[in-house]
């Protein structure tokens, strides 16, 4: 650990009349410090344009690169903009060892500061786990008092790297530490235990990730607030609280917490804004749902509100955030403009991935920028678009230049994380690459209403009297992210039935891919899946199914390549695999009995493999031409049954019908 800075001055309650800082008293701080660059004259964020004329803003700088500074790896970023004006963003240093980047290991609590608006960083600081410390210390949370420049800055440690095969990780304390720096961040205090912050029955329990905020209203103004997540000592209850400091970081207390049981919805890793408009220090807390499979598309983010300056919730407590597209991962907002404060018209941000999904690795892309205008009760689908790779954890500062917003956000190329980078934008360039996020879907038009989200170009083209989805084998493709409970197979007989239309002479052309993925001639014990392709170079249709121990495919003769409509159906019945096209010959394999469906989440993609945008250098499977009608149903159809089905009928076991993607309408 670094050696000890001064302590800082002990302090009196501060506030008795506005304070100043650059000048302006405290309440107008909050308000210039957010004025950035003109917007359109309306007030209202620029109409967002289409996605090919939007300019993505380019990253500035790496604070933290993987491998760098003997770190194996660099995650959870905080940033914020000190009283000077210079940037300091924080993460956790991972010690490369047998844990890799995992949450479990030797994790130090690492700062970088820019005096250039971030366009470099000066040398890494360890603030705390330098040397022969190797516990886990993790999730920084700083934030910044404007009227004494004071830094404050909140972290968690444990000790988990000591027992790292005891999964409940039962008596190994989790504690929460603060430091402050009064120098712009040179120099720190020494670390003290927060034992107040941890109420007897929790177990786990954290801060932030990200920065926190200091209030601009009411009989709370100028008090800091940081959030944070806990887990009970009975691992059945999880939840988040807030801390707040009246003394300029000083001193902490514990205020609002929420529990709720972990067999549901949950709130973890929650970020905070104050609340436009509000007498007395409301917040709006936007937190992560933690549920164990998040299955459902409308509930990855949840939200509260705190009346009275973060000592407790509202009433009705959190609940989902339905029109936030994204995946399980930490988000940052930041108050952007306040109409009692500035003028202009109220503006949160939000940063996070804006793909829509269950999985918190392979879904955390496309980084992006959105806003809401009501408070965070409703949040607007355009944004701007940050990276389109991989991406996770990000945080969001108001750089000193008051006209530019800064964000750091972890990301690599084949997972979302590992280096930590920075960006910048002003107001008026952020709304001028405005473009819909919301990717558009099609329906299922089955009883479950699995709809299908559009990826690529895919658009509806004809088949017969009808349409159909046509895709261009470059990036198009369909995922169903829902992963519902009638989209589980598990160990039952199915069927899966699709048109097809291709005339390509080589590669694979996936039709169905569902659940996990492995290479096909190097089946994985661990990977639950089946699907279903063509592979033109083979002259054959390919489908297989793996189990957790076992893994079976069959294939036909031919690829059916001559570019007409061919109807393929693919079914495990009675401990064999049965694959026939056109309602021709049964192609047949012994398969094994077993569950194929993952027990958390999961994705189905129709016209790609699983790992697609992030496939190894030189292949490619993706379908090129057309697919219509595909379904899936929860046991084996008969022969006459699936001709029934190939001639267009609704009405075929209905009871067990689990998808059906008619190609219809997309939107």
């Amino acid at each position: 650990m670094p050696s000890p800075a001064p302590q800082v001055p002990g302090g009196q309650r501060r506030f008795p009349r506005p304070a100043r800082l650059y000048g302006l008293p405290l309440g107008l701080l909050a308000a210039t410090a957010l004025t950035l660059a003109p917007s359109p004259a309306t007030g209202a964020p620029a109409a967002a344009a289409p996605a090919a004329e939007n300019p993505v803003p380019a990253v500035v700088s790496t604070p933290f690169a993987a491998g760098d500074d003997g770190y194996h790896c660099t995650r959870i970023p905080a940033l914020v903009t000190t009283g000077s004006g210079a940037l300091l963003a924080f993460a956790e240093g991972r010690v490369r060892g047998s844990e890799g980047c995992s949450d479990v290991g030797d994790n130090d609590i690492v700062m970088k500061k820019s005096t250039d608006g971030g366009a470099t960083w000066g040398p890494l600081k360890v603030l705390v786990g330098a040397g022969t410390d190797k516990l886990a210390h993790g999730n920084p949370a700083p934030v910044v008092d404007a009227v004494t420049g004071r830094i404050s800055l909140l972290y968690s440690s444990s000790d988990w790297n000591r027992d790292q095969g005891n999964p409940s990780r039962a008596g190994f304390a989790r504690t929460v530490w603060a430091a402050q720096s009064s120098d712009d961040g040179t120099t720190w205090s020494r670390p003290a235990e927060q034992p107040q912050l941890k109420p007897a029955g929790w177990n786990w329990v954290s801060t932030g990730p990200g920065h926190g905020i200091q209030l601009a209203r009411g009989s709370h103004r100028g008090r800091l607030v940081v959030p944070g997540d806990h887990t009970a000592a009975s691992d059945t209850t999880a939840g988040i609280q807030l801390y707040y400091s009246d003394d300029g970081g000083l001193t902490w207390e514990l205020g609002a917490r929420s529990e709720a049981p972990k067999t549901g919805p949950y709130p973890a890793e929650p970020t905070v804004a104050e609340t436009a408009g509000t007498a007395d220090g409301g917040l709006y807390v936007s937190a992560r749902n933690s549920e164990n499979v998040r299955c459902a598309t409308d509930d990855h983010r949840l939200a509260a509100t705190s009346p009275d300056g973060g000592a407790a919730f509202a009433p009705a407590g959190f609940a989902p955030v339905t029109d936030l597209d994204t995946s399980p991962t930490y988000g940052s907002l930041l108050r952007l403009h306040s109409a009692d404060l500035d003028g202009r018209p109220n503006r949160l941000l939000y940063s996070g991935p804006s793909r829509l999904g269950p999985n918190p690795l392979e879904d955390r892309r496309e980084l992006a920028i959105r806003s809401s205008t009501d408070e965070g009760r409703t949040w607007q689908s355009a944004g701007t678009l940050i990276t389109p790779g991989r991406s996770g954890y990000s945080d969001l500062a108001l750089l000193a230049d008051r006209s530019s917003i800064g964000v750091v956000y972890e990301t690599a190329t084949t997972i979302p994380h590992g280096s930590v980078v920075f960006t910048s934008f002003t107001e008026a360039r952020m709304d001028a690459a405005r473009t819909e996020l919301r990717r558009p879907r099609t329906p299922d038009t089955s009883a479950h209403h699995n709809d299908a989200v559009v990826h690529g170009g895919a658009r509806l083209g004809l088949r017969a009297d009808g349409k159909a989805m046509e895709f261009d084998g470059k990036d198009d493709y369909l995922r169903l992210v829902g992963c519902t409970e009638a989209l589980r197979v598990r160990q039952q007989d199915f069927t899966v039935t699709a048109w097809f239309r291709h005339a390509a002479t080589g590669g694979g052309l996936p039709i169905v891919w569902a659940y996990g993925m492995s290479d096909a001639g190097h089946p994985n014990p661990k990977v639950r899946q089946f699907w279903l392709k063509a592979e033109p170079g083979q002259k054959r249709l390919r489908a297989a199914i793996q189990t957790d121990t076992s893994y079976a495919e069959v294939k036909t003769d031919s690829a059916y390549n001559d570019g007409a409509w061919h109807h393929v159906v693919f079914k495990r019945e009675a401990g064999r695999l049965l694959l026939s096209v056109d309602g021709g010959t049964e192609f047949s394999a012994p398969s094994p009995a077993g569950d194929i469906t993952p027990p958390g989440q999961f994705n189905i993609h129709v016209g790609a493999r699983p790992d697609f945008p992030n496939q190894a250098t030189g292949v490619k499977e993706l379908f090129n031409g057309g697919l219509d009608d595909v379904r899936l149903f929860g046991r084996a159809l008969t022969r006459a049954e699936s001709a029934k089905v190939r001639a267009g009928a609704t009405d075929v076991a209905t009871d067990q019908e689990r998808l059906r993607l008619a190609f219809e309408t997309t939107g």
